[in-house]
């Protein structure tokens, strides 16, 4: 007979089946309401769309190449996350449709759920939280939620011991952007003492005769000026 602590591990293990075949109901139910983005779009859109397209040319290879398992990497990169040249979540709408922002985003929640073992936070919580997220956040990059979604499992934002309700990944989320904002100004100070460092390489300072001359001559403007 199964010990206690063998049958808490089987009800686990169902649970977790149970959200991965969630998981995968949720995604083809929003797979078929899907309609493909209008025809009327700027030429920055288009863009847009271009370059989401030679990242991932498909939905299902976002899906592939974007899962959770990308966090990891991106989490050993931030700086590449945040200044990245990825797609949003608004490109991502753009590009494969009404509702590909969301099915992206429910499958990070989702795998969060299961890492957390949070018990509480039903099918029906997940997918409003992929809508609000996608919805407050859309100009977020995808590569910058990898991020966030690794730190957020990795305890950054506090320990929840399995209860773990949208209002904690909310906040959670806007802690993460003053963070993204920190990285993202600390990448520009760089870029500016970059810029700064190779403008003085390539136009060094005047020679103190150089100087002179330039004085001299701003003296004699000066002077005829005054008369």
């Amino acid at each position: 007979m199964p010990t206690g602590s063998e049958w808490n591990k089987n009800d686990d293990n169902n649970k977790r089946e149970d959200m991965e075949i969630n998981l995968t109901t949720t995604i083809q139910q929003m797979q078929n309401s899907s309609v493909r983005p209008t025809n009327s779009l700027t030429k920055q859109q288009e863009s847009q769309i271009t370059r989401t397209r030679c990242l991932f040319n498909t939905f299902d290879v976002l899906m592939t190449k974007a899962s959770p398992d990308a966090q990891k990497a991106f989490a050993q990169k931030p700086e590449a996350a945040v200044m990245g040249n990825y797609p949003t979540l608004t490109d991502l709408r753009l590009t494969y449709g009404r509702n590909a922002a969301e099915q992206w985003m429910y499958a990070q929640i989702a795998d969060m759920t299961v890492y957390t073992g949070a018990r509480n936070l039903n099918k029906r919580q997940q997918e409003q939280l992929a809508d609000g997220i996608c919805a407050e956040y859309h100009w977020l990059k995808i590569t910058e939620f990898l991020l966030f979604f690794h730190r957020f499992k990795m305890g950054r934002y506090g320990r929840f011991y399995g209860n773990v309700d949208p209002m904690v990944v909310t906040c959670a989320l806007r802690q993460f952007v003053a963070e993204r904002n920190e990285i993202l100004a600390q990448c520009e100070q760089q870029e500016r003492e970059k810029q700064r460092r190779e403008y003085n390489r390539t136009h060094p300072a005047m020679t103190r005769e150089e100087w002179l001359e330039v004085k001299t001559i701003i003296a004699m403007y000066n002077a005829d000026y005054t008369i």
